[in-house]
């Protein structure tokens, strides 16, 4: 089973899942940096998926490159809990700017909802309504919503050193309750695109609400700029050498003119 692809800037990922083996191949034109996947439980746990017993944990993914990890459930889809069985996957890695970002895909997408919520941000938070009363359709209600998102923490991280570990929370179930206050949500800095996962009586539906970041470069990781420090010292010491040898054999012209 093969996933279409999901984009972040100019990184994005092909899936595809065989039997116990999911195989996550950098289709962009840019590397991931620190690359791992996670699988989401019935209970809104993001679960990490391995790599094959014998293998490391890769630092980059190079485009064209694949990072193969094993799938630990492999029951029939029937047998498992509705948003389970929608086998959504999250894909997590670092920018070459060192910002983290976080794609979700599923390998069973549900079908778009029929009635959606009022979803936006708001003063830096995902802010939702609840549903608008009663619809045409009792079939059509919005009864919950799973709250799917990668954290993103935008650049503000990135004025210190940055270190290679991912944090992503857990996904958020709200249940509707009449009255209710609009839910407000911090998903990070980074403003990230959220997934509604909304549970109606006709199964589960999904609404996209477009994210709100800006990306930008404020400083780079540690692990990618110290080669760049490190290159211009050596062209500095290499100058600097250059100039000294210069000196000397002019010193030495001089000596001989002299004599």
């Amino acid at each position: 089973m093969t996933l279409p692809t999901a984009q972040a800037g100019n990184i994005n990922f092909g899936l595809s899942l065989t039997d116990n083996k999911i195989a996550i191949t950098n289709q962009g034109n840019a590397t991931a940096f620190y690359p791992a996947a996670y699988r989401l439980d019935a209970n809104g746990h993001w679960q990490p998926l391995a790599l094959p017993n014998g293998t490391s944990q890769p630092a980059e993914l190079v485009p064209s490159a694949t990072l193969s990890l094993t799938w630990p459930d492999t029951r029939p889809l029937t047998s498992l809990p509705p948003l389970e069985a929608l086998q959504p996957v999250m894909v997590r890695f670092f920018d070459q700017a060192g910002a983290g970002f976080g794609q979700i895909s599923f390998f069973h997408q549900p079908l778009g909802a029929e009635q959606t919520l009022d979803a936006s941000y708001q003063d830096g938070k995902m802010t939702i309504a609840p549903p608008a009363g009663k619809t045409d359709n009792p079939d059509h209600q919005i009864r919950a919503t799973w709250l799917l998102w990668g954290q993103e923490e935008g650049i503000r991280p990135l004025r210190a050193p940055v270190e290679p570990r991912h944090v992503q929370p857990d996904a958020r179930r709200i249940v509707w309750r009449a009255d209710m206050p609009a839910q407000r949500f911090d998903l990070g800095a980074g403003l990230p695109v959220v997934f509604l996962v909304h549970e109606t009586a006709q199964g589960l539906r999904l609404q996209v609400v477009g994210g709100g970041g800006v990306q930008g470069r404020q400083q780079r990781a540690a692990w990618l700029d110290w080669w760049r420090e490190w290159e211009r010292g050596a062209r500095w010491l290499s100058a600097a050498a250059l100039a000294l040898l210069l000196w000397h054999m002019a010193q030495a012209w001089r000596t001989r003119s002299a004599t």
